[in-house]
């Protein structure tokens, strides 16, 4: 038995540096590249281009990239610059950096975005002389690593042909929702289903969102996400009533059946190189049923319309290169940014961006003021240990002391040997391999990455003295860290609930926005698209933070009122997914010309009154005014989806009020200290 585990353990750390060795390469590789071309004072910048490799390795680089790459590195070259200037000069850049580095890239959808580019900079400040008396030398350095960088991802990605995987990922969603159309018209939708829809809706999101954020594949691919995904919210919106599945059973499976064709047939013909006559046809063939559609149950009838619509779209897209149909003017890239953006303290990316300022201002102060070898590890560590949710961090300080404390006995033991200047190197070449296959804030990988750190300064200096500062830093940054999070904009579970939940309340208001611009003017899908897709994808993450808090072993007042309150907050959810639903299909009517020209005052006053009351604590009330106005439209689609916002507004405020405030109250500074 135990040499079955041994083995077992020996097999899954070979599966592991197999799977990393390209980054062990390209690590050694730039190692060397800097140390012979440059000298041993100029190797702190190999780590964060190492990490720039391994997160890129794994996705889609598009040309424009690897100009980022120059770009970004040169922005955090001089910002280090300026940072080393002076005291006061080092505090206000390391304050602002992280808004560039952390506000503008990550997300909490996606909160490590911002990881290698800001740690660039704050190595880059590890060394202040580098930048003072040799920045010539510096700048050539990031760029010979930007020239090894570009290299590495053009022949790995010529290995594995990274763009074409995002691609087949599209295709399988794709058969999925093909297979569970099918299903509906054979069995209709029981429980099961309903669970299939909501999370390949989910799966679509969140690959379609990949794309975009992080270039994970090319801009063809991800317009298609983009549409598709959209295509999926489309089909789970009928999860949300099954009043459509009661009568005419068999005219709506005959419907579900076509459309399951008819998916089928786009998965055939959305690669660039289908057959041009195949989408023709499919087209055609998308457009007649959309003429003849006869449908009497309302909102099967505008999933049909808008599924068709959107299918059209699809095979229209894929048929032109140029992408036209699906491009973002300027004015709705300034749109879209603003509606996922929030310059406020509620925002995750702003008071994680706070944090990490005043954790990189103290910390490179401290190792600016002061005069002693090495103090550098201290910026290291509390670059580290700061993680962008806290109890990350406080996971991270206790892994890292204990592996830091058996890296250094590792390390003493190491120096009984007296190993030369090429024995050393040799060592710390073999210790590359186990620290990247290592998962990242584990023991293990704080082991050797201690290990090959303090082995490297032994060089230079002696290993008692690197011993103490290693784990002396360490104590001073977990110190450091610890305080920032627990007294600079905390961040809690609660607190992320609440952002979450009064984000998703702004969103529906921006929503109603749209729609009004839509009424006068062309507003391409893709920024409706956009716009639900980043919806999707923050009532995924609600929904994470309450299961997170309901689970907690934690009884604070706090988690357990929230906790208490846990069926009205699933129905809070649900009504603001199923509202965000409405006004998705709401915007496409009224760019399809649902509200005819004297019917647009009407529809402007029913669009201020939803406006008027999108704010959590008062959202719903007032809105049934709106219901005489509603009855003025004529088009008998776009009053019942008016009707179903006001039904599902009125289900949202007494959700909330059945919580008395708890779910979108934002916790007090003081409760969160203390918690």
């Amino acid at each position: 038995m135990r040499g079955e585990k041994i083995n077992g353990w020996l097999e899954k750390w070979r599966d592991q540096i197999v799977g990393t060795l390209p980054v062990i390469v390209f690590f050694i590789a730039l190692f060397w590249i800097v140390q012979l071309g440059f000298g041993d004072t100029y190797l702190l910048a190999v780590s964060p281009f190492t990490t720039l490799f391994e997160t890129r390795l794994e996705k889609y680089n598009p040309p424009g990239q690897y100009a980022r790459f120059f770009l970004v590195s040169a922005l955090a070259l001089v910002g280090a610059r300026l940072a080393v200037t002076s005291v006061a000069l080092c505090v206000v850049v390391n304050l602002a950096m992280p808004f560039a580095l952390v506000f503008m890239r990550s997300s909490q959808l996606n909160p490590r975005r911002y990881f290698p580019y800001t740690m660039l900079f704050a190595f880059l400040q590890l060394r202040p002389g580098n930048l003072v008396e040799s920045f010539a030398t510096q700048a050539a350095v990031l760029a010979a690593c930007c020239v090894t960088l570009s290299v590495g991802l053009l022949a790995a990605g010529a290995l594995r042909r990274r763009k074409h995987e995002a691609h087949g990922r599209l295709h399988a969603c794709v058969r999925r929702l093909a297979n569970d159309l099918g299903r509906a018209a054979a069995d209709g939708i029981d429980d099961d289903l309903r669970a299939e829809l909501l999370s390949l809706r989910r799966e679509f999101a969140a690959l379609a969102y990949s794309a975009r954020e992080d270039s994970t594949a090319p801009p063809r691919t991800t317009n298609l996400l983009d549409m598709l995904a959209t295509l999926a919210q489309r089909t789970a919106y009928l999860t949300g009533n099954f009043d459509w599945s009661d009568r005419h059973r068999a005219d709506h499976a005959a419907l579900l059946a076509e459309l399951s064709k008819l998916t089928r047939e786009l998965d055939l013909v959305i690669d660039a190189d289908a057959d041009g006559s195949q989408r023709a046809a499919l087209a055609a063939r998308s457009q007649e049923l959309l003429r003849e559609l006869h449908v009497e149950e309302p909102r099967f009838r505008i999933f049909c319309r808008s599924y068709l619509n959107m299918l059209a779209l699809i095979v229209r897209v894929a048929d032109d290169p140029q992408q036209r149909a699906w491009h973002m003017s300027a004015t709705d890239v300034a749109r879209t940014a603003l509606f996922r953006k929030r310059p406020s303290l509620d925002s995750f990316e702003m008071r994680f961006s706070v944090r990490c300022g005043v954790v990189l201002a103290v910390s490179c102060s401290a190792n600016l003021l002061l005069p002693v070898d090495h103090l550098y590890w201290y910026v290291l560590h509390a670059y580290l240990l700061l993680q962008p949710f806290p109890d990350e961090s406080s996971r991270r300080m206790r892994t890292r002391m204990t592996g830091t404390a058996l890296g250094c006995v590792f390390v003493h033991a190491v120096a009984l040997l007296n190993l030369g200047w090429a024995g050393i190197m040799v060592l710390g070449m073999v210790l590359v391999a186990p620290l990247y296959a290592a998962t990242p804030g584990t023991v293990t990988s704080a082991f050797f990455a201690t290990a090959y750190a303090v082995t490297m300064a032994s060089v230079s200096i002696d290993d008692g003295y690197a011993t103490m500062m290693r784990l002396g830093s360490l104590v001073l940054a977990v110190v450091t860290v610890a305080l920032v999070n627990r007294l600079v904009l905390p961040t809690s579970d609660r607190r992320l609930l609440a952002a979450d939940v009064r984000q998703l309340f702004a969103m529906v208001r921006s929503s109603w926005d749209l729609v009004r611009t839509t009424l006068y003017e062309r507003v391409d899908t893709v920024v409706s698209s956009e716009r639900l897709l980043h919806f999707q994808m923050v009532h995924t993450q609600a929904n994470a933070v309450l299961d997170s808090i309901s689970a907690s072993g934690e009884r604070t007042a706090e988690i357990a009122e929230v906790t208490r309150y846990r069926d009205a907050a699933d129905r809070m959810l649900f009504c603001l997914w199923e509202i965000s639903c409405e006004l998705e299909q709401l915007e496409l009517m009224v760019r399809m010309g649902a509200v005819l020209p004297e019917e647009r005052a009407t529809f402007e006053k029913i669009i201020d009154l939803a406006e008027a009351h999108c704010d959590p604590e008062r959202f719903g009330t007032g809105v049934d005014r709106a219901e005489e106005l509603v009855f003025g439209l004529s088009d008998e689609d776009l009053r019942y989806v008016l009707q179903q916002y006001i039904d599902r507004a009125g289900e949202l405020r007494l959700a909330v009020d059945e919580a008395r405030g708890a779910l979108v109250k934002r916790p007090r500074y003081l409760d969160e200290v203390r918690r």
